[in-house]
């Protein structure tokens, strides 16, 4: 079941919580896991057997422990098709709440020492953030509950956009003895959030265990062939403009609030793609267009004179060009301030982005790669 469901997501890591065997029988399980040529790390308890297995596929990643323990392991991955590394906390925390103090410690300690660093926290926590992670069961909030959130809001870490289910843990029971419970968590800090804004946990439905697997996806941003933009001084001075702001702020977002702010300003780049399109779209082209038709309705007013159509128009038309003129110049002045380099295809001054090609396309479609994977332990 494992080997399947890290071929169809994907994964270039795992880890197994509460694996249950024996140091004795370590081999024999990596080897019964069928992931030819993956390495392994295994954490033990107290009575020998493994609590979290750690798997990583070396054709794909390069993995240097940190930091192993028996509620953690904490190891440096690094990508071997763009060298970009993440530090992966796994969790599988005590059962009583003074044992899990000592997760609590080691968190606050990697957030000092992670520094600047992109991290990922994940794992079952055996812990809640507030009542609304609980339903059945004691529903009474203790002051030690508070240990895992004040933790957490000191630690710096945010939760992952998550989507799937909400309670991670079924009890197994049926009717009014049904406990459940959100035990399993996915953190980031502002670092990794801001590499990979549209970073997503998935907690899926349950198979072989009463806790919910969960699936880690990043989208590189950073390194996908990125779209050029630019912004224009002058939209701020057109029609539509604050309509366009007001109608991507007011777009409905979720998850954490850097990918909130990405999101509305991915909607932000298309209105004002449209509003591009409709002014400032072949801003030199239009402006010889409108010269042609002001030069026309000279033309026309000077061989008929007495007609006041023709005389309007000579004004409407000469209204639109010194207009457009006006937008071409401010375009252009920012152009010649900006550092940017090359912008356009076209030749000589003036010329740039004559031929459309104004880098205002929206983002490529995602290719979400699954690098991360957490398997819950098996059921009793």
């Amino acid at each position: 079941m494992v080997q399947q469901w890290v071929a169809k997501n994907n994964l270039e890591l795992i880890g197994i919580l509460e694996a249950r065997f024996h140091l004795a029988n370590n081999e024999a399980v990596q080897t019964g896991l069928g992931l030819q040529g993956w390495d392994f790390i295994s954490s033990y308890g107290q009575n020998s057997k493994c609590r979290i297995l750690l798997g990583w596929n070396p054709q794909r990643v390069s993995l240097q422990m940190v930091n192993l323990n028996t509620q953690w392991v904490t190891c440096d991955v690094v990508s071997l098709s763009d060298s970009r590394c993440i530090r992966v906390t796994m969790v599988y925390a005590l059962n009583t709440p003074a044992e899990r103090s000592t997760l609590w410690q080691y968190l606050l300690s990697q957030q000092a020492t992670c520094g600047d660093d992109p991290w990922v926290v994940l794992g079952d926590f055996n812990a809640t953030i507030s009542t609304a992670d609980r339903h059945g069961g004691d529903t009474n909030w203790y002051g030690h509950m508070d240990d895992f959130p004040n933790c957490i809001n000191q630690a710096k870490l945010l939760q992952i956009s998550a989507k799937g289910l909400h309670f991670t843990w079924h009890n197994g029971q049926q009717n009014e003895a049904t406990i459940l419970r959100k035990l399993d968590w996915a953190f980031a800090n502002r670092r990794l959030l801001l590499e990979w804004p549209q970073v997503q946990a998935t907690f899926q439905a349950r198979l072989a265990s009463d806790h919910s697997p969960t699936l880690i996806t990043l989208t590189p941003d950073r390194h996908r062939p990125k779209t050029r933009f630019k912004f224009l001084n002058l939209w701020a001075d057109m029609e539509g403009y604050e309509a366009a702001v007001q109608a991507a702020w007011a777009t409905e977002t979720h998850g954490n609030p850097i990918s909130r702010l990405t999101t509305k300003l991915r909607v932000l780049k298309g209105h004002l793609s449209n509003l591009h399109r409709k002014h400032t779209n072949y801003i030199s082209s239009r402006v010889k267009q409108a010269q042609v038709r002001w030069q026309e309705a000279q033309v026309g007013m000077e061989v008929n004179p007495n007609d006041l159509s023709l005389g309007r128009r000579e004004r409407d038309a000469c209204k639109l060009y010194n207009a457009l003129r006006k937008v071409e110049e401010s375009f252009y002045k920012q152009r010649s301030r900006s550092s940017k380099g090359r912008w356009g295809r076209g030749k000589g001054p003036g010329r740039a982005w004559e031929d459309g090609s104004f880098p205002l396309q929206g983002y490529p479609e995602h290719q979400p790669a699954g690098i991360l994977g957490l398997y819950g332990p098996p059921l009793s």
